[in-house]
């Protein structure tokens, strides 16, 4: 079953509109990921070559994982307001197991100012590090698979353009993945639940 086609026209308006906002530098889009660090670790060093997605982690891995995108990884990156810090042992005891969790530490730069941001948004990077999608309140909620179709299309396509990381490995996941079971319309669906305030995930390719 495919995605639903409301879902998909609304990206392809998406992608136009951001190649549009890049031809007159008004965005961050396909852009370069900006350099931030937490306790002197920089968890996006490692991400060159792989789809990256900042957003709240949920149901969505193990959605993409059955659909053979299974060579993901992922982490959290927590906010540095007192609440969430306060919440931050119950965020990481709700995170799947392997799954990091990073606190922020109150005098370190904010890292979602960094990566301009706001709560609830997804931040979708290419594999060579540029910001794909940018997707905000209400299109994030996770039920409207906005951001589900944006990460498939970023794994299998290089929406930015000239990025040499992008390989058919993709599109060998998805063609061989078209055999695996989906719910039918009287069959339970397993869908994302929220996790924390925000995260920053990664989606990997192949190899």
């Amino acid at each position: 079953m495919g995605l639903p086609a409301l879902a998909v026209a609304t990206l392809l308006g998406l992608v136009a509109a951001t190649l549009a906002e890049v031809a007159e530098n008004r965005t961050r889009l396909c852009q370069p990921a900006p350099q931030w660090e937490i306790n002197g670790t920089a968890p996006m060093t490692g991400a060159l070559g792989r789809v990256t997605f900042c957003l709240n982690l949920g149901g969505l891995r193990e959605k993409l994982a059955q659909d053979g995108l299974a060579d993901i990884s992922y982490m959290i990156v927590n906010e540095k307001a007192p609440l969430s810090r306060a919440m931050f042992w119950e965020l990481k005891r709700r995170a799947p197991e392997g799954v990091p969790v990073y606190q922020q530490e109150i005098l370190e730069p904010d890292v979602w100012q960094i990566l301009d941001g706001d709560k609830d948004d997804f931040l979708i990077y290419d594999r060579c590090g540029r910001l794909a999608f940018h997707i905000p309140l209400p299109y994030s909620f996770l039920h409207f698979r906005y951001v589900e179709s944006a990460v498939r299309v970023t794994y299998a396509k290089d929406v930015c353009g000239n990025c040499s990381l992008y390989s058919n490995s993709s599109l060998e996941v998805r063609s061989s993945s078209r055999g695996s079971h989906r719910p039918g319309p009287g069959e339970p669906s397993h869908g994302p639940q929220r996790v924390g305030e925000r995260g920053c995930d990664g989606a990997a390719g192949e190899g």
